[in-house]
């Protein structure tokens, strides 16, 4: 049997795949065949998921409608550019567009909050010790996709375009997965956050519904 890390992991895994599908579907595609495939394929899954989320009553969450928008507006703006200049810097772009939704959503009951409940299909109870983790952990992912943005214009401004394509990838997945494989430990995290005094003092338990 798998370790319950193993599937808090695969599960944070499965729900990002989603929320940030249409850049992945994107990413893929265009690393694999090509602009105008990456562009029809983002499309095709942004309705399909689109679909799908309505029929399941999963809702629209903000980040999943940014990604989306962002792999679609920025394909296209390549595929009628003479040059396509946005592939170089499009995920700078989109990295600090997603840094800024994340810290913008930090804001009274967080955008990370609503994410984890919508995927637990259960709210948490209305603490204030609650909602400030939340928000701790939304700006540590918005100051994750900031650090990336900077990453990747270095990168961008050091390496040529084509050896560029190829880090980039490998860099944004290692990183990725190793923010949701942090992500998924909230206990810890939450239990470190009161040791630090970062929270407002209660005795009861984090995970309380």
């Amino acid at each position: 049997m798998a370790a319950p890390w193993i599937a808090r992991v695969k599960e944070m895994l499965r729900a990002s795949a989603f929320d940030f599908g249409g850049i992945i579907v994107f990413y893929l595609l265009l690393y694999t065949i090509g602009l105008k495939a990456a562009i029809a394929g983002t499309i095709v899954f942004v309705i399909a998921d689109a679909v799908r989320r309505r029929r399941h009553g999963l809702g629209f969450p903000r980040i999943y409608v940014l990604s989306s928008a962002m792999a679609v507006g920025f394909g296209a703006i390549d595929l009628f550019s003479a040059t396509p200049f946005m592939i170089k810097y499009e995920a700078v772009i989109s990295s600090l567009a997603i840094g800024a939704m994340f810290a913008a959503g930090a804001r009274g009951k967080s955008m990370l909050q609503e994410l984890v409940e919508q995927r637990d299909g259960a709210a948490f109870a209305n603490r204030p010790d609650i909602a400030r983790f939340f928000q701790l952990m939304t700006l540590m992912w918005a100051a994750y996709f900031v650090v990336k943005a900077i990453v990747y214009l270095w990168l961008g401004e050091i390496l040529p375009i084509e050896q560029t394509l190829q880090i980039r990838p490998v860099i944004g997945t290692v990183s990725l997965i190793a923010m949701i494989g942090i992500s998924t430990q909230g206990s810890r995290l939450y239990l470190l956050a009161r040791r630090l005094g970062l929270l407002p003092v209660t005795p009861i338990s984090p995970t309380t519904r």
